[in-house]
């Protein structure tokens, strides 16, 4: 259900809470590379290696948000400008005690620091809680890993990053199972190579 910027956003008919959190969702081929470097270092941590489909960058976490609010935020989504950028995955690292083993950028490109930092700019101001910590780029590989990962991703990962989208989780037995509820592009991306 990928929602483009211009088309009539669905409308949710339930009253139950929405788990939600704006992200940077990879296209087919991104998701693919990113699968791959993935599991060479999943071969190297052990762990719970991370589903392709489930492969993201998140923005913002919101959680269980009523109906009416998930509407808010595709309107606030819709106010927000950046510009399209690349993203070059370099580097691997792991935190909580290898818990969450993670690729990403030897530095936060400009653009992305831009756009995750107006969104939370822009959540405050709407009363939405969002966490006080520095934003840190990066993307989860593997859970639960059992060995430190290699400091530097052997095939780096280039992400062409052409537009941000509103994520609605729903947990399972089997893990998380991700759905697009909004995308908006950002400015000077090509829509040719968005993979949407």
């Amino acid at each position: 259900m990928t929602q483009l910027q211009g088309s009539a956003p669905e409308r949710d008919s339930g009253s139950e809470p929405q788990r939600v959190f704006f992200a940077l969702w990879p296209d087919e081929l991104v998701a693919a590379a990113l699968h791959a470097c993935a599991r060479r270092i999943h071969a190297q941590t052990g762990g719970r290696l991370m589903r392709r489909d489930s492969l993201h960058l998140t923005l913002a976490f919101l959680g269980d948000q009523p109906p009416e609010r998930v509407e808010a935020l595709r309107e606030l989504a819709a106010t927000l400008r950046g510009e399209a950028f690349e993203l070059r995955l370099v580097r691997a690292g792991a935190w909580q005690r290898g818990r969450i083993v993670w690729g990403g950028p030897e530095a936060t490109p400009p653009p992305l620091a831009a756009l995750a930092d107006g969104l939370a700019a822009a959540l405050r101001g709407e009363g939405f809680a969002v966490e006080a910590r520095p934003f840190a780029a990066h993307v989860t590989l593997v859970r639960n890993g059992h060995q430190p990962p290699p400091r530097e991703i052997d095939l780096p990962v280039s992400w062409q990053v052409g537009d941000f989208a509103l994520m609605r989780s729903h947990l399972g037995a089997e893990g998380a199972r991700y759905e697009c509820i909004g995308r908006w592009p950002l400015s000077g991306a090509d829509q040719d190579c968005s993979g949407r």
